[in-house]
């Protein structure tokens, strides 16, 4: 997906893709691009993947149901976060995309939306999560969220995204219902690596510890 990708950038894809390989490496990229592997691999991996930020990422999150010995990788100067999980949490809200002759799973966007207010550090924390949010409701069914969110289980995600919704004027009254009947009876931080203060909302049993706005929120 070419959304959010700068003008040099879409340049240099189009030098990439004009070079009619069905899968494109790090190799092959260095070579359209006359540079080093992994300069390419640097480059490739600035794409976002749903076109929901236009942040660069500097780090990957992987999760495998396989033992994890090191839960953080590096490889070809690119950061990975790498967690374990349960089989059948690998089992729902992914899609299947094809790298030559492997076989590799990718969250789909309302798993990713999921799984950064269930973790919000993996996602930038919560300034960047709310662009993202937006984002996501701009093009995607708010339905899965609620889906996904019962599957994943944990409760706090239903009280920063109704939170969000609200805080950033969002008209989506019946995702905010939805969110309201998921709410538990304890106070959870709306940054669990942010300082421990600020005001509650009893609304969303949620203790504010972060500025939630960013530039063109509503």
């Amino acid at each position: 997906m070419t959304a959010g990708i700068g003008g040099h950038g879409r340049s240099e894809l189009s030098r990439v893709l004009a070079t009619g390989r069905r899968f494109v490496t790090p190799v092959g990229a260095a070579e359209a691009l006359r540079t080093d592997a992994p300069t390419a691999a640097r480059k490739l991996a600035r794409a976002n993947h749903w076109a929901l930020t236009d942040q660069a990422f500097r780090t990957t999150v992987l999760k495998t149901s396989s033992r994890v010995r090191s839960s953080t990788a590096r490889l070809l100067d690119h950061d990975y976060l790498v967690g374990h999980v349960a089989p059948d949490a690998l089992a729902w809200g992914m899609r299947t995309e094809w790298r030559a002759e492997t076989r590799l799973l990718f969250a789909d966007p309302a798993r990713t939306v999921v799984d950064i207010l269930d973790e919000p550090r993996i996602g930038a924390g919560i300034r960047h999560i709310a662009e993202v949010l937006v984002s996501y409701l701009d093009e995607h069914d708010p339905a899965s969220l609620v889906e996904w969110g019962d599957r994943l289980g944990n409760h706090a995600v239903f009280k920063r995204l109704g939170y969000l919704i609200e805080a950033l004027g969002l008209d989506r009254p019946a995702l905010v219902d939805a969110c309201l009947d998921r709410v538990s009876s304890g106070v959870a931080l709306l940054d669990p690596d942010a300082p421990d203060d600020g005001p509650r909302t009893m609304r969303w049993r949620l203790r504010v510890n972060t500025v939630v706005g960013f530039e063109g929120a509503a």
